[in-house]
């Protein structure tokens, strides 16, 4: 009989048995694949999940913390112009879950406006212009209406929020790998080979 995978020579195995055989080792191959891979999946998915509700439950938290202090502390003024910090966190929250977002670029327009509102509220007797007040915001480096602290924040904020991205992103692509070592194909050479090395030497053909 012409065999494909037994030896040439004595064997126990006919054409049929030697079929029979190469498919069940092809499916107890994938199973074992399924099975080794089910598992670093379940931790991947659950590892992304928890982190990734953990950090957006900051964000909220944060942001939440930051309008309590500052309605107390300005009340409507506040309230009137919330608006420039839901964007900036808007745009973290952006960033965080893979965005096109740059965080130096996001964090330098946040504290122009953030100027151009102060200036003009602290100057409410007079009417500016949009060029004026652009004129303003283009200043901010240099004036440093607020000292140090933008470039305290966009180092601390830059930090967290790219090692917080990377991570899960991190647990995105393990999980992914995983799902494809589970569903890869096993080809004709390597479930020859896997009948070789399992079922051959039963019979030593």
């Amino acid at each position: 009989e012409h065999l494909r995978v037994c030896s040439q020579g004595y064997t126990c195995c006919s054409a049929e048995m030697e079929d029979a055989i190469t498919h069940r080792s092809k499916a107890d191959l994938e199973r074992l694949m399924e099975e080794s891979s089910s598992a670093l999946r379940t931790v991947f998915t659950t590892k992304h999940r928890k982190f990734d509700e953990f950090f957006l439950e900051l964000l909220d938290n944060s942001e939440k913390s930051l309008n309590q202090m500052f309605v107390r502390t300005y009340g409507n003024l506040f309230m009137q112009n919330s608006e420039i910090f839901e964007d900036l966190f808007s745009e973290l929250r952006r960033y965080y879950t893979g965005g096109n977002v740059n965080l130096e670029e996001m964090l330098g327009d946040f504290w122009a406006r953030l100027l151009e509102k102060m200036f003009q509220l602290l100057n409410s007797q007079f009417t500016f212009t949009d060029e004026y007040l652009e004129c303003v915001s283009k200043y901010t480096d240099q004036l440093k209406p607020f000292g140090d602290t933008p470039r305290k924040l966009k180092v601390q904020i830059t930090r967290a929020l790219a090692a917080a991205r990377t991570f899960v992103q991190g647990l995105m692509v393990g999980r992914e790998v995983a799902n494809r070592v589970a569903k890869v194909n096993v080809s004709p050479g390597c479930s020859k080979a896997l009948t070789r090395m399992l079922y051959c030497p039963y019979c030593g053909g």
